[in-house]
């Protein structure tokens, strides 16, 4: 029984793929009797013609054994793996031209039921004999297990179903978002990066690929830890209702489990000063939302004037009275409540202004015990650098850091860096983020109901379990017809349990990640998830069995038997323990076009600052 490598098996076939190389002892025995050929006719003096029919012959065979020497060869060697590869920018910008409408995601092949049974056989082989790792990172005979390989490329189209990156820390998952941050780039298309460890390799290359496509100033960098050359970012600008920007804040809110009375109210309170705001015709932003919290009194009196403008003629007349012996301002925000209610209430009832007063009129001890929990994250927001980044004063003339949002990144193509610099302050990052994803969200929706020719948005999450929330479900949902294309890196299926505290909705977000690009993986319970998803296949191993025996009635009569069978049994694609095994910087992906694709990446190289 035989199994030829290049044909794969067929199921009469069978090799033991990884035996010892006998092609190569059969070729050197070939050799040496074309040696011995060779000087018994020069020296023996006998007729030349038999040495030399038996020299050619032995040629042939010695050629034909060579072949399959040679095979098995490559076949071990292939198996000590792959030095660590990088690319120059300039070769990534081939490769695109060559295939413009795909991403590329280097080089690898197509893994199917030959692996599998080469890898079976290798696991009850003597694998130290074998394989040898470059870098102690994992095991490179499982590439090794494919002679061939070529450049891997997705469809842009199907990039649109997004993309879920897994792997333990150190695996490669940085170097994968560096090659498809710096493709999406060279395209022209709209990026947004959250990055929570502030990678500087990941911002290197978003800055080199602004540089290489012409355009630095597309480049937009936000970093808390560093507000001097941060960009402003106004999280609030974006909304189709201002009921979106109380969510956007309450859902960062800790909360137990089920219904959260502090919370619910927090948020009614975050509505009512936001609608409060819009009725003044301001810009609501979270310094704005901070001050009016605790003491809502300016606001209602700025917003009860701006809404008795627009429906009371001569209000100033007819407020005039309630005015007189109003000492302060809680006095003054008193009076114009009476005033609302005795005069403008009754032809022009307003449900946002109504919600504003009750929040004051409400007892001020109690209203604070019921918005403590928001109001250390309102601090955490507002304070310091961050308060100035989050919300940017426009008519400030001596700021000159350019302010923008997410809408106006998008609308301009520009590539925006966010560090969320969690390693320094956690909740603060997660807070930030969420916070940002909420915008996106109600920018995808607003794109959805009315763009038109839109432009793709490419989003990049690093360590996403850090920013997941509700919101983030929702643009993973209903994104797609927006053209969003995001992708999530995490390292255990777990943490998004973890994060989003329900497996319903940890499984909401996995099913909707059309592409898994999964390295390294040590979490067994997330090897079993990765690989539960792939199809079966067989693996063929054979079956030997032996007896001897002999008949009670004729004790000297021996019997004996042997035999073999080629069996097939059920197994997994890919082996589960091998995500745990696979070497830095390799990957075992499912696309979205069905095809389960084994590969390797290249380090993008980035210049030294200064040298272009």
């Amino acid at each position: 029984m035989k199994w030829p490598f290049a044909g794969g098996p067929s199921p009469r076939e069978y090799e033991l793929a990884f035996r010892g190389n006998y092609e190569a002892v059969a070729a050197a025995g070939w050799l040496a009797g074309i040696a011995a050929s060779l000087a018994a006719m020069q020296w023996s003096g006998l007729p030349r013609a038999p040495f030399t029919w038996m020299a050619g012959v032995g040629a042939v065979m010695a050629a034909y054994r060579s072949l399959g020497a040679s095979r098995i060869a490559s076949r071990k060697r292939a198996l000590r793996g792959h030095d660590v590869a990088f690319i120059e920018p300039k070769t990534l910008q081939r490769k695109m031209r060559a295939h413009p409408e795909d991403v590329w995601l280097g080089w690898g092949f197509e893994w199917d039921q030959p692996h599998t049974q080469l890898v079976h056989e290798l696991l009850k082989s003597d694998r130290a004999k074998l394989a040898t790792t470059h870098d102690g990172s994992g095991c490179p005979w499982i590439h090794g297990v494919s002679l061939r390989e070529e450049d891997i490329y997705l469809p842009i189209a199907l990039a649109e179903g997004h993309t879920l990156i897994v792997g333990t820390t150190g695996s490669g998952k940085t170097t994968l978002l560096a090659l498809l941050v710096m493709q999406a780039i060279l395209r022209g298309e709209a990026v947004i990066i959250l990055d929570p460890k502030s990678d500087k390799t990941l911002r290197g290359v978003a800055e080199l690929a602004c540089a290489l496509a012409g355009d630095p100033q597309r480049f937009v960098y936000f970093h808390p830890g560093f507000p001097e050359r941060s960009a402003r970012i106004d999280p609030m600008r974006n909304f189709v209702r201002p009921t979106e920007l109380a969510s956007r804040v309450a859902s960062n809110m800790a909360t137990e489990e089920g219904a959260d009375p502090f919370k619910a109210y927090s948020h009614m309170a975050l509505n009512n000063v936001i609608q409060g705001n819009i009725l003044c015709g301001r810009q609501p932003s979270l310094i704005e939302i901070n001050r009016h919290l605790n003491n809502p009194t300016r606001l209602v009196i700025d917003a009860i004037e701006a809404y008795s403008a627009q429906h009371v003629p001569d209000w100033r007349s007819a407020v005039r009275g309630y005015l007189e012996r109003a000492a302060n301002d809680d006095a003054r925000a008193h009076a114009f409540v009476r005033f609302y209610y005795d005069r403008v209430q009754p032809d022009h009832a307003s449900p946002d202004l109504e919600g504003l007063i009750q929040m004051f009129t409400h007892n001020r001890e109690h209203h604070q015990k019921m918005i403590a929990g928001l109001m250390p994250l309102m601090a955490m927001l507002t304070s310091g650098h961050l308060g100035r980044l989050l919300s940017p004063d426009t008519a400030d003339v001596t700021d000159a850091r350019p302010i923008t949002d997410s809408a106006r990144i998008i609308r301009n193509g520009q590539v925006a860096y966010i560090g969320l610099d969690t390693l320094t302050d956690q909740m603060v990052g997660q807070a930030v983020g969420s916070i940002l994803l909420a915008d996106l969200a109600a920018v995808a929706g607003d794109r959805y109901n009315y763009g038109v020719g839109l432009r793709p948005v490419n989003v990049f999450i690093d360590e996403a379990p850090e920013c997941l929330h509700d919101p983030t479900i929702q643009l993973l949902n209903k994104s797609r017809g927006s053209l969003f294309r995001l992708t999530l890196c995490i390292q255990t299926y777990g943490d998004v349990e973890a994060k989003l505290g329900s497996a319903a909705k940890a499984r909401q977000v996995v099913g909707n990640l059309n592409n898994t690009v999964t390295l390294r993986v040590l979490d067994a319970e997330s090897q079993q998830t990765i690989t539960d998803g792939l199809p079966k296949t067989v693996v063929r191993h054979v079956l030997r069995t032996q007896g001897s025996g002999t008949q009670a009635q004729d004790p000297m009569n021996f019997t004996g038997n042997s035999g073999e069978r080629l069996m097939e049994e059920e197994a997994d694609l890919f082996p589960p323990a091998l995500l745990g095994l696979l070497p830095n910087r390799e990957y075992l992906a499912k696309l979205a076009n069905g095809k389960i694709m084994k590969g390797r990446l290249p380090i993008v190289k980035i210049p030294p600052r200064g040298t272009g």
